[in-house]
């Protein structure tokens, strides 16, 4: 392989990396190169090298560690497989996993592929080896932390990852809680929101509270994060399906005063009820009114149907 190979194997796992080989682009290294550009940094990287990691927790021989390294997981033509860590000239290097627990795809199907082609059962944890030419390390930590890692789905390591056994999750033992809220004031209301991540308003709490007194009893957790989840920005569209009061500098309110769920106020404002029902839907039943009839079921639930041809339709759902 013509690498230095550092640390192949630790415990039973064995440290696959895969390079971008000489005189091939590396798309992801030049992507985050990219994006440090925006972040504002007093310096940027001059290169970003990428690598994809992958840890094999099995018994495995040093022959098949080989196969696996250059038959499996690397392309011969665009790529180069080194087992173990690779050495890099300088510059920090950080890597990104992710934690125990987390859906892991590309180790799913490194396991299965090693199920199938080898006849061997093993446990995979894959990553993302970052080097920043150019930067030192705090520097690349905080490139890490604030562009290519969510410290809640991953960790980030500040050398080669490569533990003596793949960390695993904790059992989960069911706990069912109560949430004490039917006595509690306002303030303790929106402290609640605040500190159980329902961030949800005054309003919405109390509607909540008036609910489980009305019941009796008090809600359960799974209960309460139910309800904040349904009433959630991204579910809902609280703001989308609001009323709004809006200022036309350029054509005044009474460019509007045609259009559907607008109200034009004296100081020359607009309000509009229903955001979404007044604008974007309004616009499309119009089209549709005017002679557009592939539209088969617009805006009645959670996607869209359109005709395709005399046979068939497609169905579109787009996330807010």
């Amino acid at each position: 392989m013509n690498e230095t190979e550092q640390r192949a194997q630790v415990g039973n796992v064995h440290r696959i990396e895969v390079h971008a080989a000489e005189g091939h682009t590396d798309p992801v290294g030049e992507a985050v190169l990219r994006d440090t550009q925006g972040l504002g940094l007093k310096r940027t990287p001059k290169a970003v090298r990428c690598a994809a990691v992958y840890l094999i927790e099995a018994e495995l021989s040093d022959e098949q560690v080989r196969e696996i390294a250059e038959g499996l997981l690397a392309d011969p033509i665009t790529q180069r497989a080194v087992i173990g860590a690779a050495e890099h000239g300088g510059g920090a290097l950080v890597e990104v996993h992710p934690l125990p627990g987390v859906m892991d795809p590309d180790a799913e199907a490194v396991e299965l592929a090693l199920r199938t082609s080898q006849g061997v059962e093993a446990k995979v944890l894959t990553g993302k080896r970052y080097e920043f030419e150019g930067l030192h390390q705090p520097e690349a930590r905080d490139v890490a932390e604030r562009l290519l890692a969510n410290s809640v789905i991953q960790a980030i390591h500040d050398e080669p990852y490569h533990p003596e056994k793949l960390p695993s999750g904790k059992k989960y033992e069911l706990v069912v809680r109560d949430v004490a809220l039917r006595d509690l004031s306002d303030e303790a209301l929106m402290k609640l929101s605040r500190q159980g991540h329902l961030f949800l308003s005054l309003d919405e709490m109390r509607g909540i509270q008036a609910y489980y007194k009305q019941l009796g009893r008090e809600p359960r957790e799974i209960e309460l994060e139910t309800l904040a989840q349904t009433w959630s920005e991204h579910c809902v569209h609280k703001t989308l399906k609001s009323t709004m009061r809006y200022a036309d500098r350029a054509e005044g309110g009474q460019a509007h005063a045609s259009r559907p769920g607008h109200t034009v106020n004296v100081d020359g404002s607009v309000t509009i009820k229903n955001l979404l029902k007044s604008t974007v839907a309004a616009a499309t039943h119009e089209l549709m009114a005017d002679g557009i009839d592939w539209c088969l079921s617009v805006f009645e639930d959670n996607s869209g149907v359109i005709e395709f041809d005399d046979d068939y339709a497609v169905c579109f759902k787009v996330e807010t």
